[in-house]
């Protein structure tokens, strides 16, 4: 048995598809612990997962909610700035509290996600190996390949590879803050210092959560490099009480901005607006609240605080959604098309990958209106629509890349080789 050690944002969208691939590696025999700020703690043993605390001085009990909060007020360039803000605390903590707590751990592995670079440094400094994983888009620089930020569209032009240089440029202005914190510990232990997010990458291998056919086209990525397609299980959205009695056999229009940025009820408003009147029955989760879920929307959606998303998703005909990782990749595990309203983050990049493959729309929040969603919503709800196909087509294509049971192949194919 093999105990693998678990580093990752502490926002859901990155512990849910960590917690998936733990699983599997549990159910095997493995032990798995995962390291972060005390606020998780409930979070990491309700997905399954062993906790060890890191910076509880700096962050105790309640200090992490005070910061989701703060972030999903924000948008764009604010969201982003403090994004890197809390990445900063977030990475001190790790650097400082890592060796420690992963040292009496006695780990075989740590499965380091690329957002959070400080854990492959506190790896390398305790020399356990480590995979890095890529539960949001690949952070993996090329030339052709825009910022993982912005939503531009994929061109082997001169124009897009000068204008790539430049997104990069700002992005490493962005996170020259985090790179100090970084290389202030590395020096320390003698590490080479880092110079771009690439040279965080673990050299063994890396995973990601997405087809090959959804990213755009790359030609420098490493051999050791798996797309695997999007991870969950089971229990990824268990426990979630919902009114299926509700549903009245109509198609379903699946609406969900994710749990960061999901306060504005402005956007459900407008959702239920485009779906009124439509042959359709809209379900709206606001992932937040606790209680029973009360708007006044046009239509009469279901509306509810948090949903079975897997449940309605094979159920669903068309997802709108904030262009997530999680949600999209899951809508496309079952072939239902997406509309994408990307709010913030790398939202944006998966939007214009989602737009590429031809299985859903990207409407940005500034063009967004009830009757430019309901277009969308029109043009993905035909079985016949070439939106469905596309969707079907890459269903086929996650469901061959191994999933979350290849994932733990491979981590433990990462201990066998070296311990």
């Amino acid at each position: 048995m093999s105990h693998f050690g678990v580093i990752c944002p502490p926002v859901t969208g990155h512990i849910n598809p960590m917690a998936a691939i733990g699983r599997a590696l549990i159910r095997r025999g493995h032990q798995v612990t995962l390291f972060h700020v005390q606020d998780i703690e409930s979070k990491a043993r309700s997905e399954g997962m062993q906790f060890a605390a890191l910076g509880q001085r700096d962050f105790p009990t309640g200090k992490l909610a005070q910061s989701v909060l703060q972030l999903s007020n924000l948008s764009g360039k604010a969201a982003l700035d403090y994004s890197v803000e809390c990445a900063c605390t977030i990475s001190n903590l790790i650097l400082r509290d890592g060796p420690t707590a992963m040292g009496q751990q006695k780990l075989d592995a740590v499965l380091v996600d690329q957002n959070e670079p400080a854990g492959g440094s506190v790896a390398e400094h305790l020399r356990i190996p480590f995979l890095s994983v890529c539960t949001s888009l690949p952070l993996n620089r090329e030339p052709l390949i825009p910022p993982p930020f912005v939503g531009w569209g994929f061109s082997s032009s001169t124009l897009a590879k000068a204008r790539n240089r430049i997104g990069y440029s700002i992005a490493d202005r962005l996170i020259a803050p985090i790179q100090a914190v970084l290389n202030q510990y590395r020096k320390g232990w003698g590490l080479p210092q880092v110079q771009a997010p690439d040279d965080t990458f673990s050299q063994i291998a890396s995973i990601a959560q997405l087809p090959r056919e959804f990213d755009f086209p790359r030609d420098r990525l490493s051999p050791t490099f798996h797309y695997l397609g999007p991870w969950f299980d089971d229990k990824s959205s268990s426990g979630v009480d919902f009114p299926f009695e509700k549903l009245d056999g109509r198609p379903i229009v699946y609406g969900s901005l994710g749990t960061l940025q999901s306060r504005d009820s402005g956007y459900f408003r407008i959702m239920a607006e485009a779906c009124a009147g439509l042959d359709a029955q809209l379900v709206l989760s606001l992932g937040h609240g606790t209680g029973e879920a009360a708007l006044d929307l046009p239509g009469n959606p279901i509306v509810v605080n948090y949903a079975p998303q897997l449940e309605l998703l094979a159920r669903a005909a068309v997802t709108i959604t904030h262009a997530g990782m999680n949600t999209t990749q899951q809508s496309l595990y079952f072939g239902v098309p997406a509309i994408a309203i990307p709010l913030a983050h790398d939202q944006p990049a998966i939007a214009a990958r989602l737009s590429r493959t031809g299985a859903g729309i990207a409407i940005p929040p500034a063009r967004l209106t009830p009757s430019r969603l309901r277009a969308a919503v029109q043009a993905l709800l035909p079985e016949s629509s070439i939106f469905r196909a596309r969707a079907r087509a890459l269903r086929e294509s996650i469901r061959r890349s191994g999933g979350v049971e290849r994932a733990a192949d491979i981590a433990e194919h990462l201990t066998a080789r070296h311990c």
